[in-house]
This record gives structure tokens, C-alpha cells and sequence, in this order.
């Protein structure tokens, strides 16, 4: 760990190489928040997923979990059992545009499998960069903004019970989220280098690629 954050803030679980916690081993480093848990902070926990909203999620997701764990289900099914299990019959697609062909397949398999679906692409609107007042430079990779404004409203008007997020900007999924009135889960993050797969730099950042340039200090990264 970087030792002017570990000064500031102290370690963390993004500095632990244990994993007690989840194998129940007990194998907890001094700064474990696990172990650091208090009796009355874990019953007020237990309490709160009690709650009967939280309750239905959670057990929708850990019977889904089971379940594609069982049958090796990639994420797509693994998304529409929970919808199932929850209720959810109206889904609406939140579809970065350079991703409507994806988007479009999936659309066919959830119709396929009994749900409504409605879609909207991020460029929805077509406002533009120019409008918006971003710097000209964006400009240079189309004029037409992302709208996730417009795709949240859209799609709250349309009444979607569960929405899937595909491969929105990092800070327009952001605002498609707070805005959204029905809850997201994310089925594609976008990565314009790596095939949407950005856990593929975190393999890589630690063996000799050109990502392991991430783990030194770059100015432009600097926060």
C-alpha cells in the first residue's frame, strides 16, 4: 500500500491478501473491519435485512448466485432468473450506442423468454457536445453527446420494473443511475481498449504489459 494513504486513512480491505472474512476462517488482519464489527452493530445489520424490500432482494440474489454457480450460467441468464425471482417483467435497456447490435440480442432473448423490453440508446435526444458547452477537443469523437439524462426519464416513463445497464461512460452511468427510478444492474462496462473487459488491465497491470504503466505515478492521474 502506497504509504502516504496508508498515513492519511489506514489500510483497508483493498490492502488485504486474507480473505477471512469470506472463507470463515478467521484469519483477520489487525485492521479487519470483520473483527472490528461490535454485537450490537452486527444485530442492527441483521435488522436491516429485515427489512422486507431488502429481504426480497436478497434472497432473490442468493438464490440466483446458486443457481448459476449450479448451472454455469453466463450473466445474461444469471440477470433474467433474478428478474424472474423479483417480478420484474418490464426491463428496460440503458444501451451505449456503439452498442445497439448487442443491445438488440439481447432484447431478442429476454422477449424470447417471456419479458417486455424497452430500450434506450445513449445518444437519445441528440444534443450536442456544442450544446452542452464540453471542451472542443470531445468534439473530435462526434458531435452528439451521451444523454443519460434523457434515457433515465425515458425509460421511467416508460415504467421499467429492473434496468440493465450496457457499456455507458464512466460518469454518464453515474447519472443514468441516480436518475433512474427503477433499480440498474449492469450487464456490459464499457472498456474501449480491452473489449469491455477492464478486468483484464488488473491481470495484466501486475506482469509485463503495457498496463503495468498504472502502477506509477502519472500526472495525469494524480488525485
Amino acid at each position: 500500500m502506497d504509504n502516504e494513504h496508508a498515513a492519511a486513512y489506514g489500510p483497508s480491505c483493498a490492502d488485504c491478501g486474507s480473505g477471512g472474512c469470506a472463507d470463515g476462517s478467521g484469519a483477520y488482519p489487525p485492521f479487519c473491519a470483520t473483527a472490528a464489527l461490535a454485537a450490537e452493530d452486527r444485530a442492527a445489520l441483521l435488522e436491516q435485512y429485515r427489512d422486507e424490500e431488502v429481504y426480497r432482494i436478497m434472497a432473490a440474489a442468493s438464490d440466483t448466485a446458486r443457481l448459476a454457480f449450479d448451472e454455469h450460467w453466463c450473466r445474461v441468464e444469471e440477470t433474467m432468473e433474478y428478474a424472474r425471482r423479483t417480478g420484474a417483467r418490464k426491463l428496460g435497456i440503458a444501451v451505449c450506442s456503439g452498442l445497439l447490435g448487442e443491445g438488440r440480442t439481447l432484447a431478442r432473448i429476454l422477449r424470447a423468454n417471456g419479458f417486455d423490453v424497452y430500450g434506450m440508446a445513449c445518444k437519445v435526444g441528440s444534443l450536442t457536445r456544442a450544446e452542452l458547452g464540453v471542451a472542443d477537443s470531445c468534439c473530435d469523437y462526434g458531435a452528439v453527446s451521451c444523454d443519460p439524462l434523457l434515457q433515465a426519464r425515458l425509460l421511467n416513463e416508460a415504467g421499467t420494473d429492473l434496468n440493465i445497464v450496457m457499456g455507458l461512460c464512466v460518469g454518464h452511468d453515474i447519472l443514468f443511475a441516480q436518475r433512474s427510478a427503477a433499480p440498474c444492474t449492469t450487464l456490459v462496462v464499457k472498456d474501449r481498449a480491452l473489449v469491455h473487459n477492464p478486468v483484464a488491465a488488473l491481470h495484466a497491470a501486475c506482469g509485463p504489459s503495457p498496463y503495468n504503466r498504472m502502477l506509477k505515478q502519472h500526472p495525469a492521474w494524480r488525485a
